[in-house]
């Protein structure tokens, strides 16, 4: 029988220890390989809760689908960095023929539709994800969604193609895919991030009982506010001493055990 047993909390713990410290280190558990949380959901809570939050608190977690899946990439977002002069919008080369299928890298809503050839981008799709995060994939040859249209991830979203600077041959055929984090409307174009550092598998999902998107942790009277980030470790956002988080109406856990507070550090960035 394989051990379950969490890394860190010792097999039979003393008769003093609160319950919910042991099951809180499973909720963890479960919670580690949860979805997103969106920068827009933590700053609500902070708005709501009275809170102060790390600005960066929320994050793609490293499970993007790559647009036309696993290509040759003929141009990294690093070499778009090193050109001379550098692009004005770094990004990700896909090199794939001309009516690839262009597939959504994460649920979220579709922000910008450019269906024409004009310019050095051709055709575009831009999309707000659910994680707080925008997306944007050039040189189309035609676009198979409308703005405003909520899409799930892998859907189909576009065709691949070589239009800009007004044809449809006006670069060669790839599809050039930026992103930027935190944001939903894009107005640095040269504020992308390296796409390729946030592709992965999709998180095993976890049944509702055993997670919610977030909680509060009171680690020995520090309070953290605990954030998934998909199949990487949660994230533990400092709140302060007495932050009334326990006020909060989220899940509270009480880390009061010498050993129960190692395990969750171990388990939590930031923490």
């Amino acid at each position: 029988m394989t051990d379950q047993s969490p890394v860190g909390i010792d097999r039979i713990p003393p008769a003093s220890v609160d319950p919910a410290e042991i099951s809180g280190i499973f909720y963890l558990q479960g919670l580690s390989r949860r979805g997103f949380v969106s920068s827009a959901l933590v700053a609500g809570l902070a708005t709501a809760f009275g809170l102060s939050m790390s600005p960066d608190a929320a994050h793609a977690a490293g499970s993007y689908l790559r647009p036309c899946g696993e290509v040759y990439i003929s141009d990294s977002w690093q070499g778009h960095k090193n050109r001379t002069p550098p692009s004005g919008e770094p990004g990700t080369d896909y090199a794939v023929n001309v009516g690839t299928p262009v597939h959504a890298a994460s649920d979220g809503v579709i922000r910008l539709v450019k269906t024409t050839n004009s310019g050095a981008t051709g055709r575009i799709v831009g999309m707000a994800h659910d994680d707080g995060n925008y997306t944007r994939h050039l040189h189309l040859s035609s676009v198979a969604v409308t703005q405003g249209q909520r899409v799930s991830r892998g859907q189909l979203i576009a065709y691949s193609g070589a239009s800009a600077n007004g044809s449809d041959r006006g670069v060669g055929a790839h599809v050039h895919t930026s992103l930027w984090l935190n944001t939903t409307n894009p107005t640095d174009f040269t504020g992308t991030v390296d796409f390729e550092n946030y592709v992965g598998s999709a998180p095993t999902p976890i049944p509702e009982k055993e997670s919610d998107e977030v909680f509060i942790a009171n680690v020995a009277g520090n309070w953290y506010l605990i954030v998934p980030q998909g199949s990487g470790k949660p994230r533990g956002i400092v709140l302060g001493g007495d932050s009334n988080a326990g006020n909060s109406g989220l899940p509270v856990l009480n880390f009061t055990w010498g050993p129960s507070v190692t395990a969750l550090r171990a388990a939590v960035d930031g923490v």
